[in-house]
C-alpha cells in the first residue's frame, strides 16, 4: 500500500506541474508582443516621439483619399498621383509611405491619428482636404509635433478663417500646394464649346450645354465648376442648362447623360469635372443614339489613359490634365525644405496652374513619351533648388515635363 500510495502522491505532483506549465504557457501566449504593446501605448499615455533618421533619408507619410484599385468607377487618378509621386521619392532620396483611405474621409482622419500617435514619427505628413476633413487632421499633427502640409484641395471660406494661415496657429502647419482648379475648369469649357460650335453643334444661334461636376463641397470641385461659369459669361450664344452631380463616378455619370438628354434633347455640349464623368457621359450620349465628336461634343479632366484612347478614335473632344503630378512637386517643396531652403520665398499657400490640354493634335506625341505611365523618365532633380540654386521660381508647369 505504501507503495502505491508513494506513486500516487508522485502522480499527483506530477499532475501538478504539468498544470502549472500549462498555465505559464497559456499566460505567455495570451500576452501581446512587445510591438503591439507599444502600438497599443503610443495610443493610450503620452510618448515623446523620435525621427526615423534611417540612411539619412527623408520619411513621408502620404494619406491619399483616393481608391487603392485603379479599375475603381472613379477613375485611375489617385492611383497615378502615388506612382508618379514614388518615381520622385526614388530619386529625391525620400521613404514614401502611403495610406489610402479608399474614399472615406473619417478613415482619413483616422489614419492621421494612427500616425501621429506612433512612437517613431515620419519628418513629414501629407494630407488632402477631401470633403473639408483635413482640419482635423492637421490639428492632430500639429499636436504631435509632426510637419504636415496640405496638397490638392487646402481650406477656403469659414474653415479657413478657422484654419488661420501656414506656421501661424498651427505651428507644424508647414504649408500647402494646390492646382489652380479654376483654370482647369475654364480650359474644359473653352475647348469644348469652341469645338462644338465650329462644329455646327448650335441650335437656331444658340449652343445648349450642361455640365456633370464631382461633388458640390471640395474645394477642386467648386473651383471647376466656377472656370465653367466664368467660360459661359464669355460667350453671350451658349446656355448651361443644368450642373449635375457625378460623385466623380462614371456609372452615375452614363445614367445622368441619359436622363438630361431626354430632358434637354438639343443639348450640343457636355461639361465633365473629370476623365472618368466624361466616360459615362460619352456611354449615356451613345445610348441616347447621340453620336460624340459629331453631334455632341464632350471634354473631361485628368489625363486618364481610357480617356486619351477616346480622344485618339474621336469621341473626346479634350482632357484637360497634369494637376496628377502634385504629388511630385510636393515632395520636391519638402526636400528642399528639408535641406535648409524654404519655399517660404514663394509663399506658404502655393497655388499653381498645372494643366496641359491635350486634344486631336498632341495626343500621339504625348503617348509617345509617357503612354507607357513611365515616370521615373522625368528628371524630379531638375526641379529642385537644392540641386539648381539658380532656379528663382519653380516650375511645376504639365510643358515643364513633357518638354524637357
Amino acid at each position: 500500500m505504501k507503495t502505491i500510495g508513494g506513486k500516487m502522491v508522485e502522480n499527483r505532483r506530477l499532475f501538478s506541474l504539468i498544470n502549472l506549465g500549462f498555465l505559464v504557457l497559456v499566460v505567455l501566449y495570451s500576452m501581446p508582443s512587445v510591438a503591439l504593446t507599444q502600438e497599443l501605448r503610443s495610443e493610450t499615455t503620452p510618448v515623446k516621439p523620435v525621427r526615423n533618421t534611417q540612411c539619412g533619408r527623408i520619411n513621408v507619410t502620404f494619406i491619399n483619399p483616393g481608391i487603392s484599385n485603379p479599375n475603381d468607377p472613379t477613375g485611375a487618378f489617385w492611383f497615378t498621383v502615388s506612382k508618379f509621386m514614388k518615381a520622385a521619392a526614388e530619386q529625391l532620396n525620400i521613404n514614401l509611405e502611403i495610406l489610402y483611405a479608399e474614399r472615406d474621409h473619417i478613415r482619413m482622419q483616422q489614419q492621421a491619428r494612427m500616425v501621429a500617435a506612433r512612437s517613431t514619427l515620419p519628418d513629414y505628413l501629407i494630407v488632402v482636404n477631401e470633403k473639408l476633413a483635413a482640419d482635423d487632421m492637421v490639428k492632430v499633427a500639429d499636436r504631435a509635433g509632426l510637419k504636415v502640409f496640405v496638397m490638392f484641395n487646402s481650406f477656403f471660406g469659414v474653415q479657413a478663417k478657422q484654419m488661420g494661415k501656414p506656421r501661424g496657429k498651427y505651428k507644424n502647419w508647414i504649408g500647402s500646394l494646390v492646382p489652380d482648379f479654376k483654370v482647369g475648369g475654364y480650359q474644359i469649357a473653352r475647348w469644348t464649346i469652341d469645338k462644338a460650335i465650329e462644329a455646327g453643334a448650335t441650335k437656331n444661334g444658340h449652343l445648349l450645354i450642361f455640365a456633370i461636376t464631382g461633388d458640390a463641397v471640395t474645394q477642386s470641385a467648386v473651383q471647376r465648376v466656377s472656370g465653367l461659369q466664368q467660360a459661359i459669361a464669355e460667350y453671350p450664344n451658349v446656355q448651361l442648362q443644368q450642373v449635375f452631380n457625378g460623385e466623380w463616378r462614371q456609372d452615375i455619370a452614363r445614367q445622368q447623360t441619359e436622363i438630361a438628354l431626354r430632358r434637354y434633347p438639343k443639348t450640343g455640349a457636355i461639361w465633365a469635372a473629370n476623365d472618368p464623368i466624361a466616360l459615362g457621359a460619352i456611354e449615356g450620349a451613345e445610348e441616347a443614339a447621340r453620336h460624340p465628336g459629331k453631334d455632341i461634343f464632350i471634354g473631361g479632366l485628368n489625363w486618364d489613359p481610357p480617356a486619351l484612347e477616346k480622344i485618339k478614335e474621336g469621341t473626346l473632344e479634350v482632357s484637360v490634365g497634369g494637376h496628377f503630378m502634385i504629388g511630385g512637386w510636393t515632395l520636391v517643396l519638402l526636400y528642399d525644405y528639408h535641406q535648409g531652403r524654404d519655399f517660404v520665398a514663394e509663399g506658404l499657400q502655393l497655388k499653381r496652374p498645372m494643366f496641359g490640354v491635350l486634344y486631336k493634335k498632341n495626343i500621339d506625341a504625348f503617348l509617345s513619351k509617357f503612354g507607357d505611365r513611365n515616370w521615373s523618365k522625368i528628371d524630379f532633380r531638375r526641379f529642385s533648388k537644392t540641386y539648381h540654386p539658380d532656379i528663382k521660381e519653380y516650375d511645376f508647369s504639365p510643358e515643364s515635363v513633357i518638354y524637357q
